[in-house]
């Protein structure tokens, strides 16, 4: 019945959590966390709304439908602005990148390619039409000197030089280039020098029924391109710097649903042209990515029904390594379903961020909510979520961070929301910052803030454990680790008994060997006895036998 009651008011806080927005229209959202139970709790927003951008408020004109924005190293940003339509363009001139500096202040547009620099490419091109090997349809997305609905924009940055990357959705390719000059017009509009086109493999690795429809793009420090494509569940495809189809990246298992375990025990049973007829098991789809500054790939899956790989740390060899540390079977996003209006909202992960630290910015779009975490997976904050009201969304389609501040572009609002952290979230986020500098009894003076302030927040507990537990304070680390960390408190006690064991070896030793002295003595004791009244007990016999025999 506790745990009933529990999760009737976890489904309570869920409405109250979705209700808000109509409620409040400085604050549109409560905050709220979710305890070591996995129960929803009241809590103090770590991020609050600093302001919101349009297209207009850029000096780039209105946007239309953006799908994705990244952040350079030069920290400038950049937005695939994706169904925009200049005066008199096509229904196959449509989108640009819009490029502007951190303070939203415009530096140019990129409308328009110049194919000039790669020619011989172009001249391949125009061979395969004349051979038949591609379409005359193929052809002219793969040559088109405009762009046509893109959905996915990375920059790599080199000595201050930015390399653009954009993921031509209709166009069915992703085109590498750089601006060079930029137009002194409204728009400051410039012209993208194409430097490399990655279009569909000519390989039996990729099935050729298939779509190539790129729709994330990114780039890691050997200069490899990784592109997500929807219909492709084997992982992201992976091209060399140099244009070579290297396969495929970081593909999803298939979550063990029970279709799944009964097709599997049917093909035990099933010939060899039975199993063949039967309907295939296959992963979901990546559907984002982002990359870290020590070259690892994260992964998110925008799934309603599967909750295996949500959220993946990839390594060079494509190997998750949040399944060796324990977290890839967390809950990322609402742990509940949430019931409002009639509508059933149920997390689904379409955008992931690093940050500072190692922060993870998780975005859902089912409920606009932004879900932070720290580098082990563990909740921070939960922002953001459905409505018309500042700092809501209607659909959210890309999460970025730039020092302590996260963005959220919006594409049907067409605006970029900008939240900054509150007080309590720069305590909690110093706190992080000063532990994993190995600062831990600096670290202890944030969070016992962070615990004044919002006695609900128990990361703060965790936060005090692991300091404690670094300092060697095994059993005051025990305490906070007590209802918090089953694991925290288990590292604890080990250590607790190892530093008992070691403070107190000559005690135990003493005792030990006096225990193995009272043995010996009392052992010996025993034997005299023993000895004595078997000596006894023979001299009584023989006593008494000779008595007989005098008879």
């Amino acid at each position: 019945m506790k745990r009933m009651a529990a999760r009737v008011s976890a489904a309570v806080m869920a409405a109250v959590t979705l209700t808000t927005s109509v409620a409040y229209a400085d604050e549109p959202y409560t905050g709220y966390n979710y305890d070591w139970w996995g129960d929803p709790v009241p809590s103090q927003n770590g991020y609050i709304v600093d302001q919101i951008y349009t297209g207009m408020d850029m000096g780039a004109g209105a946007l239309t439908e953006p799908s994705d924005m990244f952040f350079s190293d030069n920290n400038d940003l950049f937005i695939a602005d994706t169904s925009y339509k200049a005066a008199g363009a096509t229904d196959s001139m449509k989108g640009r990148i819009v490029v502007t500096d951190s303070d939203f202040n415009l530096k140019f547009t990129v409308e328009s390619l110049d194919f000039s620099g790669v020619q011989s490419w172009y001249n391949e091109k125009t061979a395969e039409l004349e051979s038949g090997m591609i379409t005359q349809a193929d052809y002219n997305k793969y040559t088109n000197t405009s762009f046509n609905g893109p959905t996915g924009v990375f920059v790599d940055t080199d000595e201050g030089v930015d390399t653009i990357y954009v993921a031509d959705n209709a166009n069915d390719r992703v085109v590498q280039f750089a601006v060079e000059e930029i137009n002194d017009d409204e728009r400051k509009t410039a012209v993208g020098k194409v430097q490399m086109i990655f279009t569909r493999p000519a390989s039996n690795m990729y099935d050729s029924s298939i779509t190539f429809n790129p729709d994330k793009v990114l780039i890691d420090a050997a200069k490899n391109v990784y592109i997500c494509i929807k219909s492709i569940t084997k992982g992201a495809v992976v091209y060399s710097k140099e244009g070579d189809f290297n396969g495929y990246f970081g593909a999803n298992r298939v979550e063990a649903t029970g279709e799944v375990l009964m097709n599997a025990f049917w093909k035990l049973i099933f010939s060899r042209e039975q199993a063949k007829r039967m309907r295939r098991s296959v992963p979901v789809e990546i559907s984002n990515f982002d990359i870290d500054e020590d070259n690892f790939i994260y992964t998110v899956t925008e799934s309603k029904t599967v909750t295996t790989d949500v959220l993946k740390k990839l390594n060079s060899a494509g190997t998750n390594i949040f399944t060796n540390l324990g977290y890839s079977d967390y809950t990322f996003g609402d742990s509940l379903t949430k019931y409002y209006r009639n509508k059933t909202y149920t997390s689904q992960i379409t955008d992931v961020d690093i940050g500072e630290n190692g922060v993870i910015n998780l975005l859902d779009v089912a409920t606009g909510r932004v879900f932070q975490y720290d580098d082990e997976c563990q909740l921070l904050f939960i922002f953001g979520g459905i409505g018309q009201q500042k700092g809501t969304f209607t659909t959210p389609n890309a999460v970025e961070s730039l020092g302590n501040k996260i963005y959220v572009l919006d594409g049907r609002k067409a605006s970029v929301t900008v939240f900054k952290q509150t007080e309590f979230g720069a305590i909690v986020h110093n706190a992080i910052s000063l532990f994993n500098k190995g600062k831990y009894e600096e670290a202890r003076q944030p969070w016992e803030e962070a615990l004044r302030r919002d006695s609900n927040y128990w990361l703060a507990y965790i936060g005090l454990g692991n300091a404690y537990l670094n300092e060697g304070d095994y059993d005051t680390a025990m305490k906070y680790f007590y209802y918090n960390s089953k694991t925290g408190y288990n590292d604890a006690f080990k250590s607790w008994r190892m530093n008992f064991i070691r403070d107190n070896f000559t005690l135990f030793a003493v005792i030990i060997i006096l225990l193995i002295i009272a043995i010996y003595v009392i052992s010996s004791i025993k034997n005299k006895r023993r000895i004595k009244r078997r000596a006894e007990q023979e001299r009584l016999f023989k006593e008494k036998n000779k008595g007989r025999e005098d008879v």
